[in-house]
């Protein structure tokens, strides 16, 4: 993760998701809290980050928004992230 302008960049290493789906009539929203390794060393302004992952009613990604502590933040996921986190949603049939 990283915070808009690049800042406190690091990769976080995710060890279990717990998701929650909702399904809309235009979306498809996947909400996954997540644990962390201990190797993963949160910054100080980041205190308890989820994800929330939009897709449209086809399946495709519109969006990996970083919450933390439940609302939007200024954290992005880097590709990698995203991807761990794609592959988790399909390999669990999610959407």
């Amino acid at each position: 993760m990283y915070k808009y302008g690049f800042q406190n960049y690091f990769e976080a290493d995710f060890t279990a998701f717990y998701p929650e789906v909702m399904k809309g009539e235009h979306w498809i929203n996947v909400y996954l809290n997540f644990d962390l390794s201990a190797e993963t060393k949160l910054p100080g302004d980041l205190y308890d980050p989820s994800a929330l992952v939009v897709f449209d009613r086809e399946g495709e990604v519109q969006d990996f928004i970083v919450h933390d502590e439940g609302v939007d933040c200024e954290y992005k996921f880097t590709d990698r992230e995203k991807e761990k986190m794609l592959s988790y949603i399909k390999e669990h049939d999610l959407i």
